[in-house]
């Protein structure tokens, strides 16, 4: 069990460091400690030692009504028990509240909102270390051409950045064949490159020679591949299909009357060969009051994650 007065006094701490962060913060009844309410965002806050009061949190979806919306509150553990693991909260120790308590410290003395970053662990964030070594140079990956600096001046904001690293399947694909239809010639002919998105499967447009095997920041988060090669290699086929399927439009006159007819050709999927690599897209995601993603390649702004994982808090 927690002290009594570790708790008291835990409890008075993070109110202040989220009151430093614009929340409004309110005591609650036991079990739990504290409600933080900002905008349409709400946290709830446990201060305990006890495994069975912490699992109960953890398992626990707790909501609120926002006006016309249902919000799901964020959760925020507050332990000095070194064995405590936890699933879908925030946990903070003792390293944590001195470093928020300091930053908070410092946006009072300063007469600025805190930037609190309020992130749950998630397993898809892992280093994957053996990753970072494939190849001689590294591991494949668009050259990092956004700095930290510029990210945030593009996104507008001065919150935490962090360099990710999202993994793609590189492929390169080709198509041969075609056919003839009353004197139209139709042909399947092409070669390319794109890259299929290893998280959400997105695709993205891609220049063979853009990619490089140099150094990245030893920092950089490389998240997990969840889709698999034979999955990506589907997806493309569709993708070169839908590309090449042709609409042959035929105008006919018969007396008086005009016929138009319609035929839609697609290549044959079993003529289109795809290679895949894998490959990585370094991203910036920059935290604020909002989430803010910039490809760190091209400069552009992602209107949705590249990551299915992340949460818009």
């Amino acid at each position: 069990m927690m002290d009594r007065q570790v708790r008291v006094r835990a409890r008075e701490e993070i109110g202040r460091i989220l009151e430093s962060a614009a929340f409004d913060v309110e005591p609650m009844e036991s079990p739990l400690d504290l409600s933080a309410i900002r905008e349409d965002e709400c946290v709830l806050v446990l201060c305990s030692n006890d495994v069975p009061e912490i699992e109960q949190f953890d398992q626990t979806v707790y909501k609120v009504q926002a006006g016309e919306n249902e919000v799901v509150c964020r959760k925020l553990l507050f332990s000095v028990n070194d064995r405590i693991a936890v699933q879908d909260c925030v946990l903070w120790g003792i390293p944590a509240l001195i470093d928020y308590a300091g930053k908070a410290a410092c946006a009072r003395v300063l007469g600025r909102e805190m930037v609190l970053d309020l992130v749950r662990p998630r397993q898809q964030r892992i280093l994957a270390e053996t990753g970072r070594t494939e190849g001689e140079g590294g591991i494949p990956h668009l050259p990092l051409r956004v700095s930290e600096r510029d990210a945030r001046m593009l996104a507008k904001s001065d919150g935490v950045a962090r360099l990710r690293l999202i993994p793609h399947w590189q492929a390169r694909y080709s198509s041969s064949g075609g056919t003839t239809y009353k004197d139209h010639a139709i042909s399947f002919d092409r070669q390319g490159t794109i890259a299929v998105n290893a998280i959400n499967g997105e695709l993205l447009a891609l220049d063979d020679g853009t990619v490089t095997c140099a150094e990245l920041p030893p920092e950089a988060e490389v998240l997990e591949t969840h889709i698999s090669r034979e999955a990506a290699e589907a997806k493309c086929i569709d993708h070169v299909v839908r590309e090449l399927s042709t609409k042959v439009r035929i105008r006919q006159e018969r007396r008086e009357a005009i016929f138009y007819e319609e035929k839609v050709f697609r290549p044959d999927r079993k003529a289109i060969r795809v290679e895949l690599t894998r490959l990585f897209v370094p991203v910036w995601q920059v935290r604020g009051r909002n989430i803010v993603e910039i490809n760190a390649f091209s400069g552009e702004t992602l209107s949705t994650p590249m990551d299915e994982g992340v949460e818009i808090l």
